[in-house]
Formats: C-alpha cells, sequence, structure tokens
C-alpha cells in the first residue's frame, strides 16, 4: 500500500487524533470499534480539544458569535478536524443550539455584513448555519439548508453565462467587487454542494462537474480577491463573500511549492495546503500536486523544506497535535497534512 511508512510511522508516533483519523480514514477501522472508542476518550483530554471544550456554554452554543475564530463554526470544526465524532454529546448540543431559535436569539448568531449577504443571495448568516449543518448531516429538508442548496446551485449554473471575471464583477477605486445580483460559485457554495446529495439528481451533478471544469478556466490565471459590496442600506463597505480558492486546483511543481513557502505572508503555505486537501473530486482538475507532495513525503525532506515563520503560521490553521515542544509533535502534524491532503488522490 502507498504512504505505508508514513502511515507506520504516525501511528507509533502522532497524538490522538491524528492516530484516531488515520484508523478511520485511511485504514477503514469501524468507529465502534473498542479501540476507536478509547481513543475517543483519549481525544478528548488533549489540551488542545480541552480548549476548545471549555468555550461551550451551558446551552450548547460554542465561543462568542456564529463566524469567525473564536465562533460556533470555528470551534465545532476544529474539533471534527481532530477526530472528534459528529454524534458525540458536545457537536450534538451545539448543534441543538443552533437550530433552536429561543437558544439561538441568546447569542451572536450573524456575523457583520452576513444580513447584507443573505439579501443579495450571496449566503450570509444562512450559509455558514447550513455549513455546519451540512458537516454533521443534518437533515437536507431544514428550510437554511434547501434553501442554501438551491442557492448554491444557481452560483454554480451561472458560470455558463460568463467568459471572464468582467462578465460578472468590476473594478473599482481600489478593489473589484462582484456586480449587483451576479451569480458566481464561492467556497460555501461549493463546499455545500459537496456535502450534500439530495440535488444530484437528473444531470445536475455532471452539469456541476462541467461548470467547475468552466469557471477553473475563468479563474485559473486570475489571483485577485473579490469582495461584496453592501448596499447603503446594509452601511455600505466591502466584505469577502467567501471565495473559492481556484489556484488551489492548479498544478503545482516544486518551483511553485517554493515561492509559495518563501512567501512574505507567512500563512501562505498553511491556507494553499489547506485549500489544497479540501478540494472535492468532482472539483479537482489534476493530479500532479498530490503526485508532488507524496514525493516530498516519500523523500521525508519536508521538515527541512518549511521556513519557521510558515511552520508557525501553519499550526494555527491545521494544527492537530497539543505539544509543539516536541519535533517528533511537530513532525507529524505536517507528515499528516501532506498525507491526509494526496492519500485518496493518489491510492486508488
Amino acid at each position: 500500500m502507498m504512504f505505508q511508512k508514513q502511515i507506520d510511522f504516525l501511528l507509533e508516533n502522532a497524538c490522538a487524533s491524528i492516530r484516531y483519523l488515520v484508523h478511520r480514514d485511511m485504514l477503514k477501522i469501524p468507529v465502534d470499534e473498542l479501540s476507536m472508542k478509547e481513543m475517543q476518550s483519549e481525544i478528548l483530554q488533549q489540551s488542545n480539544i480541552q480548549k476548545h471544550l471549555t468555550e461551550q456554554h451551558p446551552d450548547g452554543w460554542f465561543g462568542k458569535g456564529i463566524h469567525g475564530c473564536e465562533d460556533m463554526d470555528c470551534h465545532i470544526g476544529a474539533l471534527l478536524n481532530s477526530g472528534i465524532e459528529k454524534d458525540s454529546e458536545f457537536i450534538q448540543r451545539a448543534i441543538t443550539a443552533l437550530t433552536n431559535p429561543e437558544i439561538a436569539s441568546r447569542h451572536k448568531n450573524w456575523f457583520i455584513g452576513g444580513e447584507a449577504l443573505d439579501s443579495e443571495g450571496r449566503g450570509g448568516n444562512h450559509a455558514i448555519i447550513a455549513q455546519i449543518l451540512s458537516w454533521v448531516g443534518y437533515s437536507e429538508d431544514y428550510p437554511i439548508m434547501a434553501e442554501q442548496i438551491k442557492l448554491a446551485q444557481e452560483h454554480l449554473f451561472a458560470v455558463f453565462d460568463y467568459t471572464s471575471p468582467e462578465d460578472f464583477s468590476v473594478r473599482m477605486k481600489n478593489y473589484r467587487c462582484y456586480k449587483p445580483g451576479a451569480r458566481f460559485p464561492g467556497a460555501n457554495h461549493i463546499n455545500l454542494l459537496n456535502a450534500t446529495t439530495g440535488w444530484r439528481v437528473g444531470n445536475n451533478f455532471e452539469t456541476a462537474k462541467a461548470a467547475v471544469k468552466h469557471a477553473y478556466e475563468i479563474m485559473k490565471d486570475y489571483d485577485e480577491h473579490i469582495t461584496y459590496r453592501k448596499p447603503k442600506e446594509f452601511g455600505s463597505g466591502v466584505i469577502g463573500p467567501f471565495n473559492f480558492n481556484w489556484q488551489a486546483l492548479r498544478p503545482v511543481d516544486e518551483e511553485r511549492l517554493r515561492s509559495i513557502l518563501e512567501s512574505s505572508y507567512n500563512f501562505q503555505f498553511g491556507f494553499w495546503l489547506s485549500a489544497v486537501s479540501g478540494v472535492p473530486d468532482w472539483v479537482r482538475q489534476n493530479t500532479e500536486t498530490y503526485e508532488l507532495l507524496a514525493h516530498i513525503l516519500d523523500k521525508d525532506t519536508f521538515m527541512d523544506m518549511i521556513p519557521d515563520n510558515q511552520l508557525k503560521a501553519f499550526r494555527q490553521i491545521m494544527g492537530r497535535e497539543p505539544n509543539w515542544r516536541n519535533k517528533k509533535s511537530v513532525k507529524c502534524d505536517v507528515m499528516f497534512a501532506l498525507l491526509n491532503a494526496c492519500y485518496n488522490v493518489l491510492n486508488v
């Protein structure tokens, strides 16, 4: 089996979160086996997991609001990405809080600009709610879920009307923004469609794959952030509408990887690897990037390649190991992230 030596290293040296994810997602060990349940208990005791759990209110809500690094989506996403199962009491209490209007109204169940995005049909507060619910397999008939799935299809299928970014966006003085009423898929749309299945009827799925390919051709050489300009009734100003990282679909060779690692923006590598790891199979346009990552894993040179500034930022974005004072733990974190990016793409 490909990546066996990396798997063996992680199973011997990694924290419970990573060992659990390797067993569950790569070795396909059933989660109800005794050893897996024991690892779940071990995960809950990790210091980084405990920090998230201390942010859960008695009514189940996590953090200060709904969207942001100290808010509901961040805490739930981190727990799930660390191996906490969606049926755990902590996740289920949070979902109850999110879907119970009385509980949700006690908290900041909105984010700045979310209402404006919802009014424009781009997906704001409702998109965040649908995103969280999709992570746990919530009913697609739930009104906000159904609304956002329909909206996501509209945005994705609208790409056939365009041949360049100029067709759906306009250059302003200091930024580029979407034209009023324009439809073009963002990360919220693609991720929601990837996490749901009810919309995949008739020719929808094949049309979605063709739409993604067309959008990629439009955006693959376009690396400018496109914002959303709020109407005056919502205070004007601009906000980002969860842009999809189309550049993450481009093939990456060693030269381009070096430029990512040498970027003056400390978070460049972490965000790039996170985006590459999260590309759905029906959205992926090549395998070259994943083959490069597999080659780097096989050579075992990756720790020497990543500058300290990028490594520290990587931890904030993709870290799962609770103890970074141990060099072996740091290696486990990076190795797992690289392995997780390319395992299912290449190990077929």
